[in-house]
């Protein structure tokens, strides 16, 4: 079974629409949107496991120029 889970980013300064456009082309990506409030984006990723998401968040979405700060929310059902 798939895991799932919402990723909520701050992005610097006026970073937002490059790391959109990079973020929603990473493979297990999902879904991308810019958002208003404490985050700048929300992604929606699906990994296979717990080993996959970890690299997908920490290798990919955390490396993007602009990324400052990402806080995961699983998700417990569906």
């Amino acid at each position: 079974m798939a895991l799932s889970a919402f990723i909520l980013i701050e992005v610097a300064g006026d970073h937002t629409k490059s790391a959109f456009k990079t973020i929603q082309r990473i493979s297990g990506v999902k879904a991308a949107y810019t958002v208003s409030g404490s985050y700048d984006l929300i992604v929606q990723v699906e990994t296979e496991n717990l080993e996959m998401l970890s690299d997908l968040l920490m290798s990919r979405i955390r490396a993007v120029d602009g990324v400052t700060r990402t806080k995961t929310c699983f998700v417990l059902n569906a």
